[in-house]
């Protein structure tokens, strides 16, 4: 860099190569005229042979005051004698020589007018140790340029302040300075001394920058003493941590023995802490001293691991003062593994000592103090005293009296402090770590919470032991950063806690949490279905679904029904209702076989977000309440293992009966004045009373253990019944309320109880379609064997994840044929017309069908372009209602069927196209045998009327032992049980066995019972019509029909008045058809049917029979 003087004058060149074998007179002989006036033309510089270089040393403080040296040989040597015919202060640029000039030790010492040091700034502050270099001249701060600045005069810069070793040194921009161009040996007493430009502004574009090592300290930070903690080096001014990553214990022994701590130390957690991290790289190979050796001009580079957790260091030497209790107890020191105890006399142990120690424990003052022998204490006792003001906050900052007096054995330090240290959790076993000290309560910070911790502190609250958390706060009340137990710790409390600062916001987002076992706690969905249903827990204050893997072991579904006083676990259930919000299940449970222990006893409960299928269960003690007729109103019955029980009317008021309506989902109660006879016979009682108290959950938090005396039962009539509706008549959307229900969980029987009670027969089809009112808040229904219409089902509502129920019911179904009277077979039952499979037929089962396409227009259309069919027609008894026949069954490469029917008339060929003959009729006998008609009609009347002479014998010895005949509804089918009505059904094969020889293999077929909604379509449902019209569930001797004969069986009676036409050419003849139930059967198993509860005196539909 150059002058302004220099800059800005005409600049000329010389060159002296001419003078070969002699060197010019004159320097201006070797001008050779050219100019050079560019920027990089620099001046030139001479040092002749007498000059002598000087220096100042001695004062740090102004370089030009000082012991005058000069350099001789590389070397400086003191001045003895003032022989310099010039001014020395001007030659070293300190202004002028201030006389006399003192001698001391014989060499010179000399001061000059002008006071100038060297100086380290950072952002324009003074620094110690680090920053831009600067000359300060009279008091005015010049930066020092950086024109060929190298690492001598960066070391230079160290050592004249005194600041160590140099780290590195570095350029930062600016725009002029005092000097430039400095050219230091290293060996002189300060930068200013060193040959350079000087200059008042002269111009450069770089300052240099320096760090020593004198700029970087070491400590432990928020550790419970000073020798432990987390590792903090202060760089540049600002205090960083170190990442944990990488660093060894040879490191950490190296910052122990920098902060006198003993030679070794070990890597520990402790709090975070905030601020950013310091990149460390330590040289391989070799030992280092002090951590400074680690740092380098890239320690400041940004870190780029987020993640990185912080180093911690505990050196040996590290010792802390505890108290054998809780705010109170014997004095102890914890040094290494070693404990030893405070001395106590009067000479060792006062009021003040006392007062440090409880205020270090976060315990207050000391309320009183004395000391103590004890046997065990006295032969380990601290080797020093301590004498403490009210100044210090630790006993190790007060002065140590060393030696002890010669009684210290005898007695050790105790101490009652006036405060207390409490430790919690936010909800009872679960929670946010909460301690609450000196009248104030707050969060602990989770950074150096750990595992071992959560034990005891569990173990401490009675919540048994700590389960794996799932939650995690993001806002906290931190008073502690961190709590360190002891080797004599029994108590959390007892522990050394580090406070937190109040402007300290590092942990303020991670507060310890622990989740105790204690805290977990299982119920059933739904209080008003006791002891079955959907099992949920409670976790972290979530009630969450049980995986079904986690029920499956019996010890587990024992451990949740003994705790909810459900006895055993008998089996487990599909998961009813909307799928749970909260993707948190219980995954895995761990219980012990026969341990009578809640489930937060088992020794593993783990809760998972993976997917699994949720479960229910039941148990041995399940049981609950329907009404007998509909679904909110009738007789009060309890459903339960053993069958039916009615409730006894004793102490169940209209408190009761509300509760018992909310829990039906049935509105209120609804008083009313009239009468109710009873309906059903009883013969057992519910053996426990009910009385509701102030608010309770469900009505089986009313039962008490006293047994009623009153052999009434109870009468309920609620606010509301649930409607069931069909969208389209018999067809459609399945609707409770105007609400769809959802298909998961539907099955057919089901749709069967829809359709009987709707009057449309049986289920025929059904499907599952997208809600015309989305998929948000429907119904979700799951029924028992004992519910006799949907309406007593369990329902809820809620999201459905898959499309709603739509169903066919047969009342709908309908036949036409391609032709008027015959041909091509079409049925619609699935919104569109469609072709038959060909299929088993009989005489009887024409018959129905001609009659049934009687009703519909024929249709020439041929828009049915379908290449493989779908469904057939499938018979399994001649009494068969014709339009649940349709079943859903594919076909291939085969013709559709047809049929002929009286009247059908062979269409016309046209000329131009003529047509086939037409398909021969099945019924249709060949010209040849005309006559066979004749002798088949009178062999079947003979049939006829013999099968009339034995019915009616048969009712008549019927009739003379039933008292009471029941009713059917008008305009329906006689349906038969199965095995029940062989005389009948005989007669009946033996007719059509003379029409149609022997009836197939595929007629015989019984069906299976139906399908899930899974499938989509049913196609077997003659299991479900074969089951009586009766409540379906347990079979006990609860409930029986009052019509009972004395041999002890019982009758159900069907009109004599109804008209069948599906037997034959039977009309108008009275049958009786005895329905046999042994009123004494008992049976346990929940899938065996029960005998009904038959009315009295009204006609009634029964469930899962033709309508």
């Amino acid at each position: 860099m150059v002058s302004d003087n220099f800059r800005d004058s005409s600049k000329m060149k010389i060159d002296c190569s001419a003078f070969k074998n002699a060197d010019p007179d004159h320097l201006w002989q070797c001008v050779n005229g050219e100019q050079d006036n560019s920027a990089s033309c620099k001046p030139v510089s001479v040092i002749c042979e007498g000059y002598t270089r000087l220096q100042l040393k001695g004062n740090q403080s102004n370089v030009c005051s000082g012991q005058l040296e000069k350099e001789e040989n590389n070397n400086w040597v003191p001045v003895q004698q003032d022989n310099f015919d010039f001014d020395v202060c001007q030659q070293m640029h300190c202004g002028n020589s201030l006389s006399p000039n003192n001698r001391t030790n014989k060499n010179l010492n000399v001061t000059c007018t002008d006071k100038v040091k060297v100086v380290l700034k950072h952002s324009g502050k003074d620094s110690k140790c680090y920053g831009t270099v600067n000359i300060e001249v009279k008091g005015s701060v010049n930066p020092v340029c950086a024109s060929s600045w190298t690492k001598t005069e960066a070391e230079l810069v160290c050592k004249e302040l005194g600041c160590g070793e140099l780290i590195y040194t570095e350029e930062h921009q600016n725009s002029g300075g005092i000097m430039d161009h400095v050219s230091c040996k290293g060996n002189e007493s300060s930068l200013w001394h060193c040959q350079a430009q000087h200059g008042k502004n002269i111009q450069c574009s770089n300052q240099p920058y320096v760090v020593c090592s004198g700029s970087v300290e070491v400590k432990l930070a928020d550790g419970p003493g000073r020798c432990a903690g987390r590792l903090e080096i202060k760089h540049e001014g600002q205090w960083k941590k170190v990442p944990v990553k990488g660093w060894t214990d040879a490191q950490s022994a190296a910052v122990c023995k920098q902060l006198q701590c003993g030679e070794k130390g070990k890597t520990e957690k402790f709090s975070q802490g905030s601020g950013s991290f310091l990149s460390i790289t330590c040289p391989r190979n070799k030992k280092i001293s002090k951590i400074s050796e680690c740092l380098t001009e890239n320690s400041n580079n940004q870190f780029s691991d987020r993640e990185a957790e912080a180093a911690g260091i505990t050196c040996e030497g590290h010792k802390v003062v505890f108290l054998s209790g809780t705010c109170s107890g014997h004095v102890g020191i914890e040094h290494g593994r070693e404990i030893y105890w405070l001395s106590g006399s009067k000479e060792t142990w006062n009021q003040e000592s006392a007062d440090t120690v409880c205020q270090q424990m976060h315990c207050g003052n000391a309320a009183n103090f004395s000391f103590n022998s004890t046997a065990d204490m006295i032969n380990k006792v601290w080797k020093n005293s301590f004498s403490c003001s009210s100044r210090e906050n630790s006993l190790f900052e007060c002065n140590q009296t060393t030696p002890l007096p010669p009684d210290h054995h005898n007695s050790t330090a105790y101490v009652k402090c006036s405060g207390n240290i409490e430790m919690r959790l936010t909800n009872s076993c679960w929670g946010k770590v909460r301690i609450r000290v000196e009248e104030k309560e707050g969060d602990m910070c989770g950074d150096t919470w750990t595992e071992d911790k959560s034990v005891k502190l569990c173990e401490k609250l009675n919540c048994g032991t700590p389960i794996k958390a799932h939650n995690s706060p993001k806002d906290g009340d931190i008073l502690f950063k961190s709590l360190h137990p002891t080797n004599q710790t029994t108590d959390l409390t007892q522990s050394i806690f580090v406070k937190n600062q109040d402007n300290d916001k590092s942990c303020k987002q991670k507060p310890a949490y622990v989740v105790c076992s204690g805290s977990v706690k299982p119920r059933f969905s739904i209080p008003s279905y006791k002891c079955f249903g959907n099992v949920e827990v409670e976790y972290e204050g979530k009630w969450i679904p049980v995986c079904e893997d986690a029920l499956k072991d019996t010890n587990n579904g024992n451990t949740i029904c003994q705790e909810l006083k459900c006895g055993d676990a008998v089996e487990t259930l599909p998961y009813f209702g909307p799928a749970p919000a909260e993707k948190l299940a219980i995954s895995n449970l761990n219980c012990i076989a026969n341990a009578n222990s809640p489930l937060s006893a088992c020794s593993s409960i783990t809760a998972s977000t993976a997917a699994c299928k949720h479960s229910g269960l039941r148990c041995s003690e399940w049981r609950t309440m329907v009404p007998d007729k509909k679904a909110c109103s009738g007789t009060v019955l309890v459903h339960w293992r053993q069958g039916l029980s009615a409730v006894s009317r004793e102490n169940f008021n209209e408190t009761e009966k509300e509760k018992l309506c909310q829990n039906m989902d049935c509105g209120g109660y609804q008083s009313t004045n009239k009468i109710h006879p009873q309906t059903i016979e009883i013969d057992s009682f519910w053996n426990k009373s009910f009385s509701c108290g102030e608010n309770p959950g469900s009505i089986w938090e009313c039962e008490n253990k006293s047994t009623p005396s009153r052999k009434e039962p109870v009468f309920i009539e609620c606010k509301k019944e649930p409607s069931v509706s069909i969208s389209q008549g018999c067809r459609g959307e399945v609707r409770i309320d105007g609400v769809p229900v959802c298909a998961s969980n539907w099955d057919l029987s089901y749709a069967h109880k829809v359709c009987q009670e709707k009057l449309c027969g049986n289920a025929v089809f059904i499907e599952s379609k997208a809600s015309s009112k989305g998929s948000g808040n429907i119904y979700h229904v799951s029924c028992e064997k004992y519910h006799s219409i949907i309406g007593q089902c369990r329902r809820t509502k809620g999201k459905c994840d898959k499309n709603v129920v739509f169903i066919t019911c047969s009342e709908s179904v309908k036949f036409r044929t391609a032709e008027k009277h015959g041909g091509v077979l079409y049925v619609i039952y699935r919104d569109k017309w469609e072709r038959v499979c060909p299929f088993n037929r009989s005489a009887v089962l024409e018959r129905k069908l001609c009659e049934e396409i009687k009703k519909e227009n024929h249709s020439i259309s041929t828009e049915d372009k379908q290449i493989n069919l779908e469904t057939t027609l499938e018979f399994t008894d001649v009494t068969m209602d014709i339009k649940r026949s349709v079943k859903q069954c594919s076909c291939e490469k085969v013709s559709p069927a047809t049929i002929i029917c009286p009247g059908y008339v062979k269409p016309t060929p046209t000329p131009t196209s003529p047509s086939p003959p037409p398909p021969p009729s099945p019924t249709s006998p060949p010209p040849s045998t005309s006559i066979a008609p004749i002798i088949v009609g009178v062999g079947f009347l003979l049939v006829v009327i013999i099968l009339i002479s034995v019915f009616i014998r048969f009712c008549v010895k019927r009739a003379r032992k039933s008292k009471v005949s029941s009713k059917m509804l008008p305009g329906k089918e006689l349906e038969f049980e199965s095995g029940e009505y062989e005389d009948v059904i005989d007669k009946e094969n033996e007719m059509e066995d003379l029409s149609h020889g022997v009836r197939s293999e595929a007629e015989m077929i019984s069906e299976k019972d139906g399908q899930s909604v899974s499938s989509l379509p049913y196609e077997d449902i003659e299991a479900d019509e074969a089951r009586p019209l009766t409540f379906s569930g347990t079979t006990a001797p609860a409930a029986r029909d009052i019509n009972v004969h004395e041999d002890g069986v019982t009758y159900e009676e069907e009109d004599s008045q109804e008209s069948y036409d599906d037997i034959g050419m039977i009309t108008e003849t009275a049958q009786t058809t005895p329905e046999v139930h042994n009123s004494s059967q008992t049976i346990d198993d929940l899938n065996t049917a029960a005998p009904g509860l038959v009315e009295r005196d009204e006609d009634y539909l029964e469930p899962d029979v033709d309508g």
